[in-house]
């Protein structure tokens, strides 16, 4: 068993979202082969203390640190505008997780060290001595921003951003041994970015077995969308959605309802046509999402892979889908995952679910075996390999010297 050291950017406690769902599922898949000690900077949604003593008996030591969330307007923020640094980065370090992290490898000899998300790398990333691994990076995003302004001032200030972005990203990966993805096109990119960086592509993925205990049955006229709206991308979708395609269904279908579920932001607008629901941080999504007729994924922006896609369709759900939406999925059924780019047709292939239910049943059923591509079983699998073949390749290097 390799003692590994793993800085995470996110509690990973409970996996009620994408980001904690990989975490959790890394966490368990790693913790029954290795001996970890975990450094972790909680969000600030995070609850620590429930979950802490959970936490704790996956992993040999435990300490937790709370993120601070990016504030541009605090001085640290705008120092980063002299940084080669993204600024929001410089702006959330914390110089006692540093000291931490420094203390940890003076005390214990590690045979692997893992930074789940860029916050962690800035932790690591000057260590020597021991093999490093960073996971999930995602650089999609950034260029969607680019992609998104709306004038030609904002459009150059962004691309600059992301020069900046780039540059640094470049610097980062030649200190990691190998970084992981969760899509192919993320692959892309950053191998444009660093051509000689060893980059991974591994999935998100679920436990499929913790969905198949789920049994509820499908409600007429009823869409759901699980992304919560304090996320930027998942607001925008919730706008798209509202003005150019529900009124459509509504008029089609006056019964139909829509279930967004998540934290809402405060202070924040969101739109609230008839027959929206917003129902707040839900325990369990999965019944919520058993539930209804169908998935509605309206997204325009964001990167990685779609976990809430992949609970969806193994909960037999079918899954309405914008190309950006289904980023970086791939089924051997390609017609598994309903895509639809325009609204018109966005609407079409929604109304087609609401009004037939032979179709939502024949789908219902070609979701659930399509969705066995993404069990985290075999996808946990291949992460150990990468774990093992990082900690082999270092230690061959060390005896030829």
């Amino acid at each position: 068993m390799a003692r590994i050291l793993w800085v995470m950017g996110w509690f990973p406690l409970p996996p009620d979202k994408g980001v904690r769902i990989r975490l959790s599922q890394l966490l368990d898949t790693l913790a029954a082969h290795h001996r970890l000690t975990l450094v972790v900077l909680a969000d600030p949604e995070a609850e620590v203390e429930r979950y802490r003593e959970d936490l704790a008996a996956r992993c040999e030591a435990l300490f937790v640190f709370r993120r601070p969330e990016f504030q541009p307007t605090r001085w640290r923020a705008i120092r980063g505008f002299f940084s080669s640094v993204p600024r929001w980065l410089v702006d959330v370090e914390q110089p006692e997780v540093h000291a931490r992290v420094r203390q940890l490898c003076q005390e214990r000899a590690f045979d692997l060290i893992l930074a789940s998300q860029l916050p962690s790398a800035m932790y690591v990333r000057a260590l020597e001595g021991v093999p490093k691994i960073l996971d999930e990076v995602e650089s999609g995003l950034f260029l969607d921003q680019v992609r998104m302004a709306s004038d030609p001032i904002r459009r150059a200030r962004r691309a600059m951003m992301w020069w900046k972005y780039a540059r640094f990203m470049r610097g980062l990966l030649a200190a990691f041994d190998a970084c992981t993805v969760v899509s192919e096109k993320e692959a892309q990119i950053l191998r444009r970015i660093a051509p000689g960086a060893r980059v991974a592509v591994i999935p998100n993925g679920i436990d499929l077995g913790r969905y198949a205990e789920v049994e509820e049955i499908p409600e007429p006229d009823t869409l759901i969308f699980t992304g919560a709206p304090t996320y930027w991308a998942n607001r925008d979708a919730l706008e798209f959605f509202a003005e150019a395609m529900w009124p459509e269904i509504r008029r089609r279908r006056p019964g139909a309802r829509f279930f967004i579920t998540g934290r809402t932001p405060e202070g924040v607008a969101l739109p609230r046509p008839p027959g929206w629901i917003y129902t707040g941080y839900v325990e369990d999504v999965r019944r919520w999402v058993a539930r209804a007729w169908a998935l509605a994924v309206p997204l325009r922006f964001g990167g990685g892979t779609r976990v809430k896609i992949l609970e969806a369709m193994a909960l037999g759900t079918p899954v309405v889908s914008t190309r950006k939406g289904a980023e970086g999925l791939e089924f051997p059924h390609p017609e598994a995952l309903i895509v639809a780019d325009t609204p018109n047709g966005f609407v079409r292939e929604v109304l087609a679910l609401l009004e037939d239910p032979e179709r939502r049943a024949r789908q219902s059923r070609l979701v659930r075996e399509a969705v066995r591509a993404y069990d985290w079983r075999s996808l946990g699998d291949r992460y150990l390999q990468l774990v093992e073949d990082v900690i082999g390749e270092r230690a061959r290097v060390v005896a030829r010297h």
